[in-house]
């Protein structure tokens, strides 16, 4: 094909496009009108329309429903809504008015109807009877139907239940019985000593005490005869760290003396590293200035890892020796 020919055919699908966008504006144009022509008929046939026998409505809605067969655009289908809104209160009107209205139900016109439908009377041939048959089958389609079961709710008796008094009775005290509270006395105070400050300090007087310079962590906290004791232990432990008395660190034990925090990936994968314990200086404010900087770390440990750490470090005997709980006085106060 030459570029010429396939110009000519590029025009021409154009000048059909537009050809259909044109012919679709049209018919979108005679829906809009034909709709706007049915509400304005609507709106001005109003009375007429919610008279009893006028059967205006159905027929609007039939037309409504043929043109809506072509809607295809907002637009249109907008005049749609309004149109059905405004047959739908309508017919509501209607409706009402058949039910209030006096003579709603003419007796002459239904018997004048139902003979007609059945035949009417012949004047020239007066043996000639109605045809019954005609509105029976009329009424076949409401009267020939499977008779329901009815079914008798609630039970036989019905027992009365008697009303219970809710309201509340004024409780009177006997002086008697009434007892007065507990006086107590300064020596009924039994003074108890600040039992983290004590732990803490013992702690730390423990490490002071090693012969080496730094304790594994685990060997220093866990006591293999309680583990709630043993909990204590690292809460106890915590406050040194907090107040910068001790440090926590990783070290290589093959190599203690090596700095880890300048040593390559390799080398750190490659080393024994454990958490060690150590007592230092406590900071001062140039020490933090220089850029020293404060870490957090969250330790967990339950039973099973207990157990665990008891029988990888083989800990027989605790560090920190185990605390003996203290018995409560009867009769003492404690403050």
């Amino acid at each position: 094909m030459s570029k010429h020919q396939r110009e000519a055919d590029e025009m021409d699908q154009e000048k059909d496009d537009r050809i259909q966008v044109e012919r679709l504006k049209n018919q979108k144009r005679q829906i809009r009108q034909q709709y706007r022509e049915l509400i304005n008929d609507t709106e001005a046939n109003r009375k007429e329309l919610m008279e009893p026998s006028n059967n205006g409505l159905l027929e609007n809605v039939d037309r409504a429903n043929k043109l809506y067969r072509s809607v295809f655009g907002t637009h249109e289908a907008t005049l749609d809504a309004k149109l059905l809104v405004m047959s739908a209160d309508l017919g509501m009107q209607k409706a009402k008015h058949l039910r209030m209205g006096q003579g709603g139900f003419d007796e002459t016109e239904y018997v004048t109807r139902l003979i007609n439908k059945m035949g009417g009377h012949d004047i020239e041939n007066e043996q000639q009877g109605l045809d019954w048959s005609k509105i029976g089958k009329m009424a076949v389609k409401w009267t020939r139907k499977v008779p329901t079961m009815d079914f008798m709710l609630g039970p036989m008796s019905v027992e009365h239940k008697s009303r219970n008094d809710t309201r509340k009775k004024r409780v009177v005290r006997d002086p008697n019985q009434m007892r007065k509270p507990q006086e107590l006395k300064e020596d009924d105070i039994a003074r108890q000593e600040n039992e983290t400050t004590k732990n803490v300090v013992q702690i730390s007087n423990i490490l002071d005490q090693c012969e080496q310079d730094r304790v594994n962590l685990f060997e220093l906290v866990v006591n293999p005869e309680s583990f709630g004791q043993t909990i204590e232990n690292i809460f106890y432990l915590s406050f040194l760290v907090r107040d910068g008395k001790v440090s926590i660190s990783e070290v290589d034990v093959n190599n203690p003396d090596d700095d880890l925090h300048n040593d390559g990936k390799t080398e750190r994968d490659n080393a024994n590293l454990q958490p060690m314990v150590e007592l230092t200086e406590v900071p001062t404010a140039e020490d933090y200035q220089a850029g020293l900087l404060k870490k957090q770390m969250v330790m967990e440990l339950d039973m099973a890892m207990w157990r665990e750490l008891i029988e990888v470090y083989n800990i027989r005997k605790p560090m920190i020796p185990t605390r003996v709980a203290k018995e409560r006085l009867d009769g003492k106060w404690y403050g």
